[in-house]
Parts: C-alpha cells; structure tokens; sequence
C-alpha cells in the first residue's frame, strides 16, 4: 500500500471550531508511549485505548498472541468509536503506529466526530525497555519502517 501524506490539511476543523481531542501516541515498543498516555489520563481522566489492553488479563498480565493481533486492532478501534460517539471530550489511543495506513481509522473518526486530532511521536530518549518481549530484530523492522510526516 503507498503511503498517504496525512497532513493536516486533510482534518478540516480549526483549533477555535472544536474542544475535543484525540490523541494518537506512536513509538516503538518501550518508547514510554503507555507511561506518557497514563501521565496525561492522570491529570484530565481521559480512557486510553491500545492495541496492547486487548492481551492483558484481568490482573494486566500480557499475553500477546499474534494470531489475534487483527482482532485487537478492530477492537481498539472499536472502543476509540464508541468514545468518540460519546463526546468524551479528550480521548489517547497508544499504539505503535508504524505506518502511515495504521493511522487512516483515526484520522477518519476524528473528522467524522469532529475531534482535533494530534499524533505524537514518543521517542526512546530515556532507554526504555519494551516489556512485551517483542524480539530486537522485530524492533529493528519496525524502526526501518517508521514514517514520519513532518
């Protein structure tokens, strides 16, 4: 699939036209994006939705399997929808977010319920680990097909 440049001249809502919120923290794995969505949450009580809450028991132990990975995918977006259909005023989705495509639901909804939306980039700056036992050579494909639009 070739990459789309998501600009943001593709939402069309002004800052003044809207008070609502959605946003998209990207990263690799152990960027500190679910520590930095949990920091924000803390101060307006936003929900935070991931890819990564659909593996976790009711303990938050994390069992990833891959072949439900499309599954929690659906999911997450599902729950961001349904938020959104909400008004919940400040929504975080916190995924990896590597490609472009990944990235098209959320811009979608956001224009659809008309949420100002921002993705930010989270880098590894700290040296985080990724807890999720994703293997360095998965992380390395992922860093190698990272897009950023500036």
């Amino acid at each position: 699939m070739e990459p789309k440049n998501l600009s943001n001249s593709e939402t069309n809502l002004t800052s003044s036209e809207t008070n609502k919120t959605l946003l998209v923290l990207r990263g690799i794995p152990g960027s500190g994006k679910t520590s930095l969505a949990k920091a924000i949450s803390l101060t307006n009580g936003a929900p935070i939705f991931s890819i990564d809450s659909y593996f976790e028991n009711e303990l938050g132990e994390y069992h990833f399997d891959y072949q439900k990975n499309h599954l929690a995918y659906k999911d997450c977006e599902a729950k961001t929808k349904k938020a959104l259909e909400d008004k919940i005023p400040f929504v975080i989705v916190d995924n990896t977010f590597t490609l472009d495509w990944e990235l098209e639901p959320y811009i979608r909804l956001a224009n659809e319920f008309g949420y100002k939306l921002h993705v930010v980039t989270v880098e590894n700056r700290h040296g985080g680990k990724n807890v999720h036992q994703i293997p360095g050579e998965q992380i390395e494909k992922m860093k190698s097909k990272y897009q950023v639009v500036l």
